[in-house]
């Protein structure tokens, strides 16, 4: 059910009044240019702003995701440890490849763009990246995400700065998975859809106004047998899913405090931010049609 309309921010009251809310919304007059009057409107202008961003390479020498990713996903506890998006796992930073976690696309890479290159962006792109454990990256694969059952094969999830933890009754705080779909566990579902919400949106085909390298169009559908692999990178459509299950995450789990600086770290290096983190509401906006005046906040866009 989406959330009644609030002229409110979290407990407090109008947005222009309290700076710490207005924070969430992104910085200066980086959306100004949106137009959220309709979904039609909302997708041509939002995707302008988060167009065209900078590309930094996969592995490198120089600056990389790696380096990127461990910033992002920095443990909030000790600067020296990353927390993992589906084990919730602490590991002390390793600075680039190693045995522990890797890097897991969000969607799964085989869904449009497998072949890294310097014209691949999706493949890149830290907004869709997580650090992962690695077994857990290996046993999600490239599933679908959605909604499992009691029968699904567990994989529980650490107790880490008090989130997660716990095993044995179903759902609890353990990621899920058959044979089809991989469930997140609820304490990252909002994250990953937030992510996912995020490529669709920013990946609809065409050319990168910079570089000119072709990009291909990236659509979340509820049609799972869209949902195929591409055999290379495509300048056509290619499907993740499912669509409706990550509304329902985006709106059971909202932005928390370290999604917004994970945010702000990646906008950092690629000029470019999630839009679903500063302006949840926009993804009803964007999916269901459900839009507002631009004054007028969601009750969920900031946490009590």
């Amino acid at each position: 059910m989406t959330p009644a309309l609030l002229r409110r921010c979290g407990t407090a009251l109008l947005l222009a009044v309290f700076a710490p809310c207005a924070a969430a919304l992104g910085p200066g007059d980086y959306y100004d240019a949106v137009d959220a009057t309709s979904s039609a409107s909302l997708r041509a202008t939002l995707h302008e702003v988060i167009d065209d961003h900078q590309r930094f390479p996969y592995t490198s020498g120089a600056t990389d995701t790696w380096d990127i990713l461990e910033l992002a996903d920095q443990d909030p506890a000790d600067p020296g440890r990353i927390v993992d998006v589906y084990r919730n796992a602490s590991y002390a930073r390793q600075g680039g490849g190693n045995s522990f976690y890797d890097r897991e696309h969000t969607w799964p890479k085989s869904y449009g763009f497998p072949d890294d290159g310097n014209g691949n962006y999706p493949y890149t792109d830290a907004h869709a990246l997580r650090l992962s454990n690695s077994g857990y990256n290996g046993a999600r694969g490239n599933k679908p995400f959605g909604l499992c059952a009691p029968g699904c094969s567990e994989y529980i999830t650490e107790a880490t700065n008090g989130s997660g933890g716990g095993s044995q009754a179903f759902p609890g705080n353990s990621n899920w998975t058959n044979a089809q779909l991989w469930q997140v566990w609820r304490g990252r579902q909002g994250d990953v859809a937030r992510s996912l919400l995020y490529l669709d949106l920013r990946y609809e085909g065409g050319q990168h106004g910079v570089t000119g390298h072709a990009e291909p169009d990236l659509v979340l559908t509820d049609e799972m047998s869209l949902v195929q692999t591409t055999g290379g990178n495509t300048t056509g459509r290619a499907y993740m899913g499912r669509l409706s299950v990550l509304i329902a995450w985006h709106e059971a789990d909202p932005v928390d405090e370290h999604e917004r600086l994970r945010n702000d770290v990646v906008h950092s290096f690629q000029g470019n931010r999630n839009p679903f983190v500063d302006h949840p509401h926009w993804a009803a906006c964007l999916h269901l049609g459900e839009c507002a005046p631009d004054d007028v906040l969601f009750a969920w866009d900031f946490e009590d």
